[in-house]
């Protein structure tokens, strides 16, 4: 059981990151509007796109998913 939730949980965070992903890429667009910044420099830049914290989230449910696949008896600490 423990194993089966822990493949559940990596495929549906892979499949839920790809999804932010493909959102986020698709409102680029509209993004860009609202959210041009002013650089230290006077420049403007586009200051949109996923934080990382996102993608280190993703990460760590993905690393989650696989300790629970993995037996106990299989992980040394």
């Amino acid at each position: 059981m423990k194993k089966w939730i822990g493949v559940l949980i990596i495929v549906q965070t892979v499949l839920f990151s790809m999804l932010i992903i493909q959102l986020n890429k698709m409102t680029d667009t509209i993004a860009e509007v609202g959210s041009i910044i002013v650089t230290k420099d006077g420049d403007l830049a586009w200051g949109g796109g996923l934080p990382t914290t996102d993608y280190v989230l993703f990460g760590i449910l993905i690393v989650l998913g696989i300790y629970l696949v993995i037996p106990e008896d299989k992980i040394k600490w």
